[in-house]
């Protein structure tokens, strides 16, 4: 699936070190090959987190709040949708289940890339499940 990427959303994405997506992309089973391409191993990236997600939700904790109230409320419930939530989306439910996530990511995977870029990534995220 291709991910719009806006012009804004740029700077923010070539920010993110090398060493973190590759981490990221080996915590998501994606194959990294010698040379990266940024866009390409984002976006990647970015489809199996939504994958992981449908299964598990994702990671967020009491320092997300700001992100998920930064959505749009298409991207909001695009994001409650991901998580399995039903009926009118609400940061406060999203991270109810995101915290239950997030506790298991810190138990079975301490210090998790993925975890880390979600917050940053979450505009894309929540854009790109939309499509799917």
């Amino acid at each position: 699936m291709t991910i719009h990427i806006q012009s804004s959303e740029m700077e923010l994405l070539n920010a993110i070190p090398e060493r973190d997506l590759v981490e990221m992309a080996i915590d998501l089973d994606i194959f990294v090959p010698e040379r990266i391409n940024r866009l390409e191993m984002i976006e990647t990236c970015i489809n199996a987190i939504i994958q992981r997600a449908q299964k598990e939700g994702l990671p967020f904790s009491q320092y997300d709040r700001d992100d998920l109230e930064a959505l749009d409320k298409e991207g909001l419930r695009s994001i409650s949708k991901l998580m399995g939530l039903s009926g009118t989306p609400s940061v406060a439910a999203i991270l109810k289940k995101g915290r239950r996530v997030y506790k298991a990511y810190q138990k079975n995977r301490p210090d998790n890339a993925t975890a880390l870029l979600i917050p940053t990534l979450l505009p894309l995220i929540a854009r790109t499940a939309n499509i799917a």
